[in-house]
């Protein structure tokens, strides 16, 4: 049976800011594994003004021991992500999937990012992440494969909050290239890197 992971988090910036940003969420300190991130195409829609864009991103991270000594597996591995955003509705919605060790494992994943509604507890304009990644092995034996999947979710547990530190960052550093553009900062530039 495939297994799910799903996460809510709520970032303390305006959906608009949170969206500009989006597409230089890498690289940041907090996301070291993520070695590449290659545009293949960005699109615009005349008629509503959604931006879709379409990434490759180059991932180095380790799998479990057991499973690169069982399948010699490489350390890295590619992600397509397609992302649609909608700056009239401050929305993104992006979906991603492995590229490689399909035979072993695939990994589908969506992501909505959505105005956090005041009246569920916002204080100030802020935006709602969702994340709902499913993970399955169709590996032929099934304790193997089931084992395989709870790694891949345990995976995505240790990486959430790393993620979400990694685009704060990201999101704060906007800001302050924000405020130097605009004549508010302290004139010495902000560097994303």
């Amino acid at each position: 049976m495939p297994q799910v992971y799903e996460k809510e988090i709520v970032y303390d910036y305006p959906a608009a800011h949170t969206l500009l940003w989006l597409m230089r969420k890498y690289p940041n300190p907090q996301s070291p594994q993520v070695f590449s991130v290659d545009t293949i195409s960005r699109t615009m829609d005349p008629d509503t003004g959604v931006v879709r864009s379409e990434r490759i991103l180059g991932i180095k991270q380790g799998a479990p021991k057991w499973i690169t000594k069982l399948f010699s597996l490489p350390q890295t591995t590619y992600v397509r992500e397609v992302i649609f955003i909608d700056p009239a509705k401050d929305q993104a919605t992006m979906m991603s999937m492995n590229l490689d060790l399909a035979q072993y494992i695939n990994v589908l994943e969506y992501i909505t990012y959505t105005p956090f509604p005041r009246e569920q507890g916002g204080t100030a304009p802020s935006t709602l992440f969702r994340q709902h990644a499913l993970m399955h092995s169709a590996f032929p034996t099934r304790m193997i494969a089931r084992r395989i999947e709870k790694a891949s979710v345990d995976r995505f547990k240790s990486n959430a909050e790393t993620g979400k530190m990694g685009f704060d960052w990201v999101l704060r550093k906007g800001l302050e290239f924000s405020g130097n553009m605009n004549g508010n900062g302290n004139g010495n530039g902000a560097s994303l890197a």
